[in-house]
């Protein structure tokens, strides 16, 4: 059976045409069903520029046969009078025809323009739509005038393609954003469309949306988790590529947490949901996109009020013009350079530089895997010239390895204290706690005693209550605080890293942790450095480890910092922090721009700008060059803008322009500024 077109479902033969809607491939038999389902089925960006197109297609149409007829009437000695003096019938029945023909052009066309300039004019600013209406109707009105009081001074033509290359325009522009948008969904994580839920005896298909936390749902190989939950049963290897970048699948068993979107590759899980799908990791990586492309820059605000101050001025040289060229030659040359001026000065490339450059940069940052938060932090980036770390799971891997476990007590033992560790911790995301719950599962620990009372104090440790008896693990600075004063101990190794255990109000034990450095952390430091970048290192731990002095001089180094420590440190000028605990949130919200990186914590997430997928360091010396390269876009693309308006203008008012020519000379200022920015499409290299 041949396949059949997505549209008409008639048979598609040999060939077909292949277009993408909602960014899913579709095969339709001919162009007119592959438009007929872009118009039905594209939302979003994508309907926006496929409305647009449709309207275009239309009105081109119209508007060539507006050319057609009018083209006659510039060669008169063809028809009537042979010395081009004469005007005959014809020319007013072309005429006529013009009019009727360049009234659906404005429909199509104009109206939504002109609704868009009335929406600016309620709000108290002239947007650049009101000298496009102005150009228009003024071409149009007087136009239809002359036609009917028969004389042959008419611009329908004008009025028309005017319209059309406006519109050209702004389709460009609707594309390129819808273009960013793709590429942006493409880093989300796939959502299947229906989800497999259990309930006894009972299955049952249903939306995501519809799962509750509770719900127990069924995972096939090859299929996506419909929201975050854990694994209640079954066992295989997880693709969770699309949510931290990681290309390797993770082994997930019962016990262990999974992301909405993240995919089984040879797995049936049973999974127990725990949060509703709007508040999953893919619905929230979704409304950081989302929201990184709503926010306006503020070179984009500082352009769009500088398109409203041309809109009076173009004005006024407009009327100049006009009066000049009346009283000089004649009102039809007047009128000639007055339409001119309004069109040529119509700052489409000026309003459309900054956003299709940015929307590009943000799209060209997110195949890389680095999410950026909002258009003012791809400015911010642009700006920085200090890039601070955090030590622990930023520029060390992740999960340290347990070294040795000392009794400080008489009565305690070795496995003891770990125990007493990793019960305290074995609820919280912090590196050094999911390493104390490895080593314990390692060295055969049972089932832990149960906790109360649990406090995590950022920077410092955590104390609770096990079995009944308070604990405290962490710093010395902590336990020094609880119990007053600390025996003499021998300080750690120094790429080691030290906990001190206490129970019952006195100290029972000391755990000593190795940590390595992450492989990319050399090569990312030597990059920012031939930035321009100056580099440091912030972290709560008190000890150096192999990070001190192997990547960063000591000088640079500040260690046993608290949160609103590391905040103090991070205020000033154009200074970035990377890290990505909970005790760095503060930092990450503080600093200029704040960038959260790999498994880094849903608060460390939000407080940050940027939120780079995986651990991949390198990626922060990219975005950084990557924010400099899109601002030196943005610069190019509103200087071009400036001049080549700025010249037109001049050339327009010189009546050295026809209005259609104006037209021409508009469009191919938009084109140049979205060429220049499309050269961000591939994001380069730093």
């Amino acid at each position: 059976m041949h396949d059949a077109c997505a549209h008409c479902e008639l048979p598609l033969g040999r060939r077909a045409v292949v277009g993408t809607i909602a960014g899913r491939r579709a095969r339709c038999c001919c162009y007119g069903c592959l438009l007929a389902l872009q118009i039905t089925r594209a939302r979003g960006e994508e309907g926006a520029a496929s409305a647009i197109l449709v309207r275009l297609g239309v009105a081109i149409f119209f508007a060539m046969n507006v050319m057609m007829v009018s083209v006659p009437t510039y060669v008169p000695y063809v028809y009537g009078a042979g010395d081009g003096a004469g005007d005959g019938a014809l020319f007013q029945v072309l005429r006529v025809l013009a009019a009727f023909m360049a009234a659906p052009v404005l429909a199509l066309l104009g109206l939504p323009i002109l609704a868009s300039a009335g929406r600016g004019l309620r709000a108290g600013a002239a947007s650049t739509d009101v000298l496009i209406i102005l150009g228009t109707c003024a071409a149009y009105g007087l136009s239809l005038a002359n036609t009917l009081a028969g004389r042959p001074e008419v611009y329908f033509d004008t009025a028309a393609m005017l319209l059309v290359l406006v519109t050209l325009g702004r389709y460009l522009e609707a594309s390129a954003k819808a273009e960013a948008g793709a590429a942006v969904r493409a880093r989300l994580a796939p959502r299947p469309a229906v989800a497999v839920r259990v309930a006894g005896a009972a299955v049952e298909r249903v939306l995501p949306d519809a799962l509750v936390p509770g719900d127990l749902v069924v995972v096939a190989p090859g299929e996506a988790f419909p929201t975050d939950g854990v694994v209640v049963a079954g066992a295989g290897g997880v693709d969770e590529a699309a949510l931290t970048g990681e290309s390797r699948p993770v082994v997930k068993e019962p016990g262990a947490p999974v992301a909405s979107g993240t995919c089984s590759l040879d797995g049936v899980f049973r999974v127990r949901v725990t949060v509703p799908a709007a508040q999953s990791a893919a619905a929230r990586l979704a409304e950081l996109l989302g929201a990184a492309r709503r926010e306006r820059a503020p070179v984009e605000r500082a352009a769009d009020r500088a398109a409203r101050l041309l809109v009076p001025a173009t004005v006024l040289v407009a009327a100049g013009a006009g009066v000049y060229w009346t009283a000089a030659r004649d009102p039809a040359h007047g009128i000639l350079a007055a339409l001119s001026v309004l069109v040529v000065a119509c700052p489409c490339a000026f309003g459309i530089a900054t956003p299709v450059a940015i929307w590009t940069g943000l799209a060209a940052a997110a195949r890389r895997g680095v999410i950026v938060r909002s258009a003012p932090a791809i400015e911010r980036a642009a700006r920085v010239e200090r890039v601070l770390f955090d030590k622990t799971g930023t520029l060390t891997t992740r999960t340290p390895r347990l070294v040795a476990v000392e009794p400080l007590a008489d009565a305690a033992d070795p496995a003891a204290v770990l125990g007493l560790a990793a019960a305290l911790e074995r609820d919280l995301a912090h590196p050094l706690a999911t390493a104390l719950a490895a080593a314990w599962r390692v060295r055969g620990g049972g089932p832990l005693p149960a906790v109360s009372d649990i406090r995590a104090r950022p920077g410092r440790g955590v104390t609770g209550t096990v079995g009944g008896r308070p604990v405290a693990i962490g710093s010395r600075r902590l336990l020094g605080e609880l119990l007053g004063t600390l025996p003499a101990l021998p300080a750690p190794p120094a790429d080691e890293t030290e906990l001190l255990v206490a129970a019952g109000g006195r100290l029972v034990g000391r755990l000593r942790l190795a940590e390595s450095v992450q492989p990319e952390a050399g090569a990312a430091l030597a990059a920012l450095r031939r930035l321009g970048m100056r580099v440091g290192l912030l972290s709560g731990d008190g000890a150096a480890g192999a990070v001190v002095p192997a990547l960063i001089p000591a000088a640079d180094a500040a260690l046993g910092l608290l949160p609103d420590e590391k905040v103090r440190r991070v205020r000033g000028a154009r200074v970035a922090m990377v890290g990505d605990g909970v005790n760095d949130a503060p930092a990450l919200a503080a600093a200029t721009l704040g960038i959260a990186v790999g498994g880094a914590s849903d608060l460390a997430r939000m407080s940050a700008d940027v939120a780079v997928l995986g651990d991949d360091l390198t990626r922060v010396p990219w975005l950084l060059a990557h924010a400099r390269r899109t601002m030196r876009i943005v610069r190019q693309n509103l200087a071009w803008a400036c001049g080549y308006n700025a010249l037109a203008v001049a050339a327009a008012a010189a009546g050295a322009l026809t209005p259609l020519l104006a037209a021409v000379v508009m469009l191919g200022s938009s084109l140049a500024v979205v060429a220049n920015a499309r050269r961000l499409r591939g994001g380069g290299a730093w």
